[in-house]
C-alpha cells in the first residue's frame, strides 16, 4: 500500500506543470472578453480568480481586457490587443527593497503600485520595445494606442522615469507625459489634455460586473 501511494504521488508530480506547484505572484481580479495566458509553451484561457505566476505572458485579443492584483496589492490593467509578461517579481514584505521587472510588448497598461511603491528602495520597472519605465510609488499609464510611439503619463504619485540608451526623462507632476519613438531619446515633458487622459484611462478600464439579482420566491412573505 505504501509503495502504491508513493507511485501515485510521483505520477501527480510529473503530470502537473511546473507553475502548478510554484508560488503565485498575484491573481486575476476582473476580465473582459477572452484573455489568454501563455504558460509553459501553452496558450490557455484565463478567468477571474486564476493565479498569475512569474514568466506568464498575458495576451488580450481585440475586445478583451484584464485586471491583475499582485501580492503587494499593486494592480495592472491591460487594454485590448496587448501582450504583457510578468518577467520578475521579488517582493519582500519584511524589508524595504523589492525587485520587479515586467515587459509590455504591445498595447497599453495602467499600473498602480501597492506596498512596493511605499518602500524606501523599490525597483519597479516595465520594459517596452523602445524604453524602460520606472516608478517611485505611482499610478501611471503607458501604451502605443495613440500612434506607433510609446506614450507615458503619471496620473498621481511621486514620480516616473522613462529611459533608454539615448537619454532619460522624468515626470514629477500628475498629468505630465512624454513620448518615445523608436531609436530616439524620450521626448520633452508636456501636460496631457483631459481628453487624452480620459482616452488612455478608457482603454485600460474594466467595469465591475453587475451584482446578481436575488430572485425572491413567490411563496416568501
Amino acid at each position: 500500500m505504501k509503495s502504491l501511494i508513493t507511485a501515485i504521488l510521483f505520477s501527480i508530480t510529473v503530470i502537473l506543470p511546473l507553475n502548478a506547484v510554484a508560488d503565485a505572484i498575484g491573481k486575476v481580479v476582473l476580465i473582459q472578453g477572452s484573455p489568454l495566458v501563455e504558460r509553459n509553451g501553452q496558450h490557455l484561457f484565463i478567468k477571474r480568480n486564476d493565479a498569475i505566476f512569474t514568466a506568464d505572458m498575458i495576451i488580450t485579443p481585440i475586445g478583451s481586457k484584464i485586471l491583475v492584483r499582485l501580492n503587494d496589492k499593486s494592480t495592472i490593467s491591460l487594454a485590448e490587443n496587448s501582450q504583457f509578461e510578468f518577467t520578475k517579481y521579488q517582493y519582500d514584505q519584511n524589508n524595504d527593497k523589492s525587485d520587479v521587472s515586467f515587459k509590455m510588448l504591445k498595447g497599453a497598461f495602467r499600473t498602480i503600485t501597492g506596498k512596493i511603491g511605499k518602500q524606501k528602495q523599490p525597483q519597479f520597472e516595465i520594459h517596452t520595445p523602445v524604453a524602460t519605465i520606472g516608478v517611485r510609488g505611482t499610478d501611471f499609464w503607458g501604451g502605443f494606442i495613440f500612434s506607433d510611439a510609446l506614450d507615458v503619463t503619471m496620473l498621481s504619485g511621486k514620480g516616473v522615469y522613462i529611459k533608454n540608451d539615448k537619454g532619460l526623462t522624468e515626470l514629477s507632476k500628475p498629468g505630465e507625459g512624454a513620448m518615445v519613438t523608436e531609436g530616439s531619446a524620450p521626448g520633452e515633458v508636456s501636460m496631457w489634455s483631459k481628453e487624452k487622459i480620459a482616452k488612455a484611462n478608457a482603454a485600460t478600464e474594466l467595469k465591475q460586473p453587475a451584482p446578481k439579482k436575488k430572485h425572491s420566491s413567490p411563496f416568501e412573505y
